[in-house]
């Protein structure tokens, strides 16, 4: 390095020491010492550059600051828009999203009326069950038709609620055998202060659900058995109406009353052997063949419904399986053995006779040779009622498909109610080949096995 270009310098380093001596404790207005960095006043001619360029920067910075401001207050509208309509702004839900919607409000609506329909029932039901239970022990408007209770042995009282549940004497026996227990009907204190059960006495007893379970509990239990009752006997043969007008004689029931209550179609849902009646309507009575003939002991005013079952059970007991079994084997149905058997009562002199007619019939019925069984009594049960029948204008009806001689096989029903002999003849008749038959005047029966021989007898018997 040259003399010139050092001593130049050492110039420039004198020049430097005086200036910061001269200033040694004054803070420059230019810059500003901080930890050993140095920033430049704005005002400071080194910052000349750097303050325009800072003016430029906060130009642009406002510039960008309207759009930015612009764009912030569109993004909270967007948000306060979203915040109300819960949706987001300008897009529309997918069809599927709005279906799943539309199916969720479905749903939460059925929901809400099962919901609603549950609720009515069941105060319903429970105003029902609730109404019921008082009327089993106030008997508030219960029925005052009394009907025939029978107690096959000595009972204690539940097994007597358990009765009169079954003949429907009371709505519910939970609730009746509950009053029984607290209002001590089952227990008795004797002398010495022990409490035994109360025995109910085996018996006949006529109750109605007016009396309330205590009345009809007290009625049992004082042995208010068979008062002011009526024994009848009906003979084997007697037809529905003979059998309605002995009632109605006697005070049991009316006879309107009584044909009505054979009527009702719960018999024919309740008793099995009534399953192959068909016809109904075409048929003079329906429950003709099933009463079954014998002595009964009724009650005076007894209800007709009442009447009736009891002639129907007395059937079912005496319908036994063994029959039920030999009328599938002959290839009849209760109702048809029924209708011979009421022929054969009306035909036949006496019990002997009854199965050679029988077997009359059915070679008949089994011959196509034979449309018609020919057996006058068919004809002349609708003619017991001719007069009845033609002033309601349907005699020609009814004498069509029970009259033999227009009817053919057997008549639509029976003709009457047949006894043991004329059913059991039915099942076992004899095995022959004859197809006619006649009587004289004493009973005595001839028998023929074609129309030759048959017109031979009725020679000889003119």
């Amino acid at each position: 390095m040259d003399d010139k270009k050092i001593r130049d310098n050492d110039a420039y380093d004198d020049l430097l020491k005086s200036f910061s001596s001269s200033r040694k404790n004054e803070k420059p207005d230019d810059e500003v010492r901080n930890h050993g960095e140095i920033y430049f006043s704005v005002n400071s001619p080194r910052n000349t550059t750097a303050r325009q360029t800072t003016h430029v920067r906060a130009a642009n910075a406002q510039k960008k600051a309207v759009p930015q401001k612009k764009r912030a207050e569109n993004i909270v509208a967007v948000n306060n828009k979203k915040t109300e309509s819960g949706t987001k702004p300008n897009k529309r839900p997918s069809a599927k999203r709005r279906k799943r919607k539309a199916k969720n409000s479905f749903q939460g609506l059925l929901i809400a009326l099962v919901i609603v329909a549950i609720s009515v029932l069941s105060a319903f039901l429970l105003k029902t069950t609730v109404m019921n239970c008082i009327n089993d022990i106030l008997a508030i408007n219960a029925s005052t038709t009394e009907y025939r209770v029978i107690l096959e042995k000595d009972m204690e009282v539940d097994d007597v609620i358990d009765v009169l549940s079954e003949k429907n004497l009371i709505n519910s026996k939970a609730f009746c055998l509950l009053f029984a227990e607290i209002r001590d009907l089952g227990v008795d204190t004797d002398r010495d202060g022990f409490e035994r059960a109360i025995i109910y006495p085996a018996g006949t007893y006529h109750l109605s659900a007016s009396m309330g379970l205590e009345g009809m509990l007290l009625e049992i239990r004082t042995n208010g058995v068979e008062s002011n009752t009526v024994k009848l006997t009906f003979p084997e043969g007697y037809n529905v109406v003979q059998i309605a007008q002995k009632l109605d004689e006697n005070g049991v029931c009316s006879a309107y009353d009584f044909y009505a209550a054979m009527n009702d179609e719960a018999l024919f849902e309740r008793y099995e052997f009534l399953s192959s009646v068909t016809d109904k309507q075409l048929r003079y009575r329906v429950l003709e063949g099933y009463l079954y003939p014998d002595t009964y002991e009724f009650y005076i005013g007894e209800a007709a419904s009442s009447v009736v079952e009891r002639f129907l059970e007395n059937f079912e007991s005496k319908w036994t399986e063994t029959y039920a079994s030999r009328a599938q084997e002959l290839g009849y149905t209760v109702d048809e053995i029924l209708t011979v058997a009421s022929i054969l009562e009306k035909e036949a002199f006496d019990a002997e006779q009854m199965t050679v007619i029988a077997s009359v019939i059915y070679n008949r019925l089994e011959s196509s040779s034979f449309p018609y069984i020919n057996c006058d009594s068919t004809g002349k049960y609708i003619e017991n009622f001719r007069e009845s029948l033609e002033a309601e204008g349907n005699y020609a009806e009814y004498m069509k498909v029970y009259d033999t001689y227009q009817q053919t096989g057997l008549p639509i029903g029976a003709i009457g109610c047949p006894g043991a002999d004329a059913i059991y003849s039915a099942l076992y008749p004899e095995t022959t080949d004859y197809y006619y038959f006649l009587h004289d005047s004493e009973g005595k029966i001839y028998l023929a096995s074609d129309a030759a021989e048959h017109q031979a007898n009725m020679q000889y018997l003119n």
